[in-house]
């Protein structure tokens, strides 16, 4: 057996938990999916939901940056990772207290973004221009800036279904990637078996020892 066979097989070996759970992986990922399907219709509501995260994700981390605070070494750093704590856990706050008023904020800060990353790709394609993937590199810049600027014209009423439509193609892209992460395990390792523990040889038996000589 080559070392590039025994390799294979060591791999395959080691890849047969993953392989017996390829089931589990496959429905994980058509439920996302299908979650995202629905959030395709009702992009409110999961950008409702979005924001919520958001909300929750910010009061964790003010909760654990005010842990944090008083385990601080000096009271300048004590105070501002104090503030920035206050800071997260307000701002997480607010999110829960007025939920569509931070969809609002946050869907003006997505289209601002895109605005801004598109514009850094557009210089950044013109600086690769020798390079062949200079081309990419703008269309996807062009297409950043003119979503953030659909987003941004169309303030406050995108609000409605930008956050929730950006959420629903993460979760179809994400349920689409695990469907292909379980059709390989499954059609690569299909077949694989253990490999069988070496069996050991018995000890040698001592020889018998010689009689003592007359």
């Amino acid at each position: 057996m080559t070392d590039t066979a025994r390799t294979a097989h060591s791999l395959g070996s080691h890849l047969i938990p993953l392989r017996r759970n390829w089931g589990w992986l496959m429905g994980a990922g058509i439920i996302l999916i299908l979650l995202g399907m629905v959030g395709l219709v009702a992009t409110f509501l999961f950008s409702i939901a979005s924001v919520l995260s958001f909300g929750a994700m910010m009061l964790v981390g003010g909760g654990v940056l005010l842990v944090d605070s008083f385990r601080r070494e000096g009271w300048k750093s004590r105070i501002l990772m104090l503030l920035v704590a206050i800071l997260y856990i307000l701002t997480g706050a607010v999110v829960f207290y007025n939920p569509i008023s931070a969809v609002a904020a946050l869907t003006l800060l997505a289209g601002s973004a895109l605005i801004a990353v598109g514009i850094l790709r557009i210089v950044m394609a013109f600086q690769l221009r020798p390079a062949d993937v200079w081309v990419w590199v703008l269309i996807s810049g062009l297409l950043s800036l003119v979503l953030g600027a659909l987003i941004v014209a169309q303030w406050p009423m995108s609000a409605t279904w930008v956050l929730g439509t950006f959420l629903a193609i993460e979760l179809i892209f994400q349920g689409w990637s695990y469907v292909m992460l379980a059709q390989a395990v499954r059609s690569t390792f299909d077949g694989v078996k253990p490999r069988p523990a070496p069996v050991q040889a018995p000890p040698a038996a001592n020889p018998p020892a010689s009689p003592p000589a007359a």
